[in-house]
């Protein structure tokens, strides 16, 4: 059976997606501007599509984008192959009745065939040595009118997001790869790297923060022109494949 890289920020920082997207002037110095857009502009893109009623989270970690899309399903499912993460997400998402995280890694979820209307996966796909196996079984989940929102950072030249990362992308590379899986697949990319710049300064790590919480995240700023613009990949994937989920 394919392994999941190993990840052990659950275990570093706790739930450390809920207080770094805590946009609280109070909580300002661990504010994280760039994760915060992450999930807005994920939450965005499942909302902006219409469907409702079952959503999987697949790679749900602490539960934070799990909390914002409650509010627009029927049933809020999450998994992933960190125990402390899931029991991080239990924790925090008490109390939210339509939510449910399981302890599971994404090559065999627990699900029947066509079970999810939605399937989220932000930020995940970098991490796994199978990728095609985890969409296959997101496809194989996912309802025939269903849909897949995903996102991964942009593969740059000379420099690694993270030395956790099993493999970073290029975007025509992930749009290959997911065409194979989805018969619809539409890039969209965020980040900007100017911003990203700034951001890496001592006086532009304040200054974002700050214009970020009182004003407006430029992390949110998103195109669907130029990846090389952008730090971040995010793909709409429709039509699942028949073949892949029989």
């Amino acid at each position: 059976m394919s392994e999941i890289v190993y990840f052990d920020k659950y275990d570093e920082g706790g739930a450390y997606h809920w207080a770094e997207c805590d946009r609280r002037y109070a909580n300002w110095k661990r504010y994280n501007p760039a994760l915060d857009a992450r999930y807005e502009l994920t939450a965005r893109a499942v909302r902006g599509l219409g469907l409702r009623g079952s959503l999987l989270d697949v790679g749900c970690g602490d539960g934070v984008l799990m909390a914002r899309l409650a509010p627009f399903f029927d049933r809020v499912a999450g998994v992933d192959a960190d125990a402390g993460a899931v029991a991080l997400a239990t924790e925090k998402l008490r109390g939210r009745a339509n939510c449910e995280a399981r302890h599971v890694a994404s090559y065999d979820l627990p699900f029947a065939d066509r079970t999810f209307d939605l399937v989220s996966s932000a930020d995940v796909i970098e991490h796994l040595k199978d990728p095609a196996r985890h969409l296959r079984e997101i496809a194989r989940v996912l309802k025939r009118e269903g849909a897949l929102v995903l996102t991964t950072p942009r593969w740059r030249a000379g420099q690694t997001w993270d030395q956790r990362h099993e493999k970073e992308y290029q975007a025509g590379e992930l749009a290959a790869l997911l065409a194979s899986h989805f018969g619809r697949v539409e890039m969209r990319y965020f980040w900007p790297e100017a911003w990203s710049r700034l951001y890496a300064t001592a006086a532009g790590w304040r200054l974002v923060k700050l214009m970020a919480i009182q004003l407006y995240n430029p992390f949110l700023g998103s195109s669907t022109g130029d990846p090389e613009r952008y730090g971040q990949l995010l793909a709409v994937c429709r039509e699942p494949s028949v073949r892949d989920a029989q």
